[in-house]
């Protein structure tokens, strides 16, 4: 049998398709049907795809993260325009509300006189709004995070402005506002700033504590001040000496004493933000804390509170301690240390600490916080009463020995008797007199 050749079964099937074109009416129906099939189902995407492709050659898109520094810069200015309030997916936020901006709504007070603030936050939607002479789109957004096998964890938000490519130039401008209007803006108020997952989280905002507020030996004050005056001004000094342009302080010192209290009002005087992180948390490694230090926010010194509590030498006091010893120091001030960092670190014991740890180049200025001399007695009294004479207050803290009591001992008394000033006198005893450890029981089982 002889098996025809392709080219000859390619013809053959030419013929036979245009024969069955040209002479049957339903096969020539079926393919008019297909084409026409073909063409509306072109038309319909036609306008989608032609909207894309215009949007992609002639506009831009600024898109920002929730977990970015400049989210809530961005998120505050845009609930600060007129059109912001036109969004219509708000969510209520009742703590740490700076973080994302939004509508502020006062409630009232509470029974302490306090004043309940909320914010409506917005969650998603578009707005179109005229800045700089140019038309942008604005479209915040959520999405439901995934936190592992399965399970739903919380949401994360983000952020996008659209607008033509000829608005471009103003992004700097618009980035610029954003920020001076929020995090740029001095409004006399310290940031507080936690650890969260890698980075960090805004915990509160709170009124700086004016330095001449609190009481401390005579000359630390100003002796801290200056030195950090000095770092702040000699950055490019510290580039040319090739030394790394960081600054440590450890402040020892018995409980009670303001170590908390000076670093606050310290970030207050110098418009810095405190980041306040504990070492002896279960979760924290030496690759989270490098990251976490590498991520300070802007303008923020970093807070290492009661370090004694991590390490008895360099061995960790607790099982449950992840953080390495080498780690820490790495992380203080290894190759991949940040620069232009301020670390303050506390303790109330200072023996059971490695001399690594507090070197300088880690803790470069050592500050002792001890308990009330007779002179900070002296200011104690002064500040809570001004108009008592030089006599009065000298008479009374002449009967407190120095190093006895601390700050916080003392400020505690004159609390309770603030509303009878006599009382201060009449029961001056009862401040420099141990309590009987009999009474002490009784009132904790009462």
């Amino acid at each position: 049998m002889t098996i025809p050749e392709p080219l000859t079964l390619w013809h053959e099937l030419e013929a036979a398709v245009r024969h069955t074109l040209t002479h049957n009416e339903l096969a020539q129906g079926g393919l008019l049907i297909a084409a026409l099939s073909a063409l509306a189902v072109q038309a319909r995407t036609l306008p989608a795809q032609l909207l894309s492709s215009l949007k992609n050659r002639f506009t831009v898109t600024l898109d920002v993260q929730g977990d970015d520094a400049a989210f809530p810069w961005l998120a505050a200015w845009l609930a600060a325009q007129p059109v912001g309030r036109h969004l219509r997916h708000l969510g209520v936020v009742t703590r740490f509300n700076e973080q994302m901006g939004g509508q502020n709504l006062n409630l009232g007070v509470d029974r302490d006189g306090d004043e309940v603030n909320v914010r409506l936050v917005p969650l998603s939607g578009q707005v179109l709004l005229r800045y700089r002479g140019h038309w942008l789109l604005a479209r915040p957004a959520r999405t439901q995070r995934q936190a592992g096998s399965g399970m739903l964890g919380g949401f994360s938000h983000s952020l996008t402005f659209r607008m033509l490519s000829g608005a471009r130039a103003v992004l700097p401008e618009l980035l610029r506002d954003a920020y001076e209007s929020t995090a740029g803006r001095s409004d006399g108020r310290v940031e507080i700033h936690v650890p969260e997952y890698q980075g960090w989280s805004l915990a509160e905002r709170r009124p700086a504590r004016p330095l001449g507020s609190l009481i401390y030996a005579p000359g630390l004050l100003d002796t801290l001040q200056d030195d950090l005056a000095a770092f702040f001004r000699d950055r490019e000094w510290y580039a040319g000496m090739g030394i790394p342009y960081r600054r440590g302080y450890l402040l020892h010192g018995p409980p009670g004493n303001g170590k908390s209290s000076l670093v606050a009002a310290l970030a207050g005087q110098f418009g810095l933000n405190v980041c306040v992180l504990n070492l002896a948390t279960p979760d924290l490694t030496d690759d989270r804390l490098t990251s976490l230090l590498s991520g300070l926010p802007r303008r923020a010194l970093l807070l290492l509170e009661d370090i004694d509590a991590v390490f008895v030498g360099r061995e960790p006091r607790a099982p449950g301690v992840k953080l390495s010893f080498n780690g820490l120091l790495n992380a203080l001030d290894g190759v991949a240390a940040g620069e232009g960092r301020v670390t303050f670190m506390t303790t109330n014991d200072l023996g059971g600490l490695d001399a690594a740890l507090i070197r300088p180049g880690r803790a470069d200025r050592h500050v002792h916080l001890g308990n009330a001399a007779r002179t900070q007695v002296q200011g104690m009294l002064r500040r809570f009463w001004p108009d008592w004479t030089p006599g009065q207050v000298e008479t009374l803290a002449a009967q407190v020995p120095d190093g006895l009591l601390s700050m916080a001992r003392v400020q505690e008394y004159l609390l309770e008797r603030r509303a009878d000033p006599d009382a201060v006198a009449r029961d001056w005893a009862q401040l420099v007199t141990p309590p009987c450890p009999t009474r002490l029981r009784l009132q904790r089982a009462g």
